[in-house]
């Protein structure tokens, strides 16, 4: 029986040739980044908090005035959650460009 050994491969041939580097091995470890200002998570989970308890508002008006046909009229006459949802969607933009 006779033993025949497998091709040397050459190395792969494209358009580029064999001028290609791969990537860095940075390792495992990498230091953590200083934060830069921590006034801007505050102020976004603020924002946050009032959308939700506007939205909740909203519905607890709602299922005690009787249903989602008379929405437009309950928030006519409550214009409380409308100002809190609004509030918190400026405060949570503020603290996302106030990093």
């Amino acid at each position: 029986m006779q033993y025949v050994s497998p091709p040397k491969s050459k190395g792969y041939q494209d358009d580029w040739g064999d001028s290609r580097e791969g990537y860095e091995d940075r390792g495992v470890f990498r230091e953590a980044r200083a934060q830069t200002g921590g006034g801007g998570n505050l102020l976004k989970s603020v924002g946050g908090l009032a959308i939700v308890g506007g939205i909740f508002w909203v519905t607890y008006l709602v299922a005690k005035g009787g249903g989602i046909s008379d929405i437009s009229n309950i928030l006519q006459q409550n214009r409380g959650p409308v100002v809190v949802i609004a509030l918190g969607a400026i405060t949570s933009l503020l603290g996302k460009f106030l990093r």
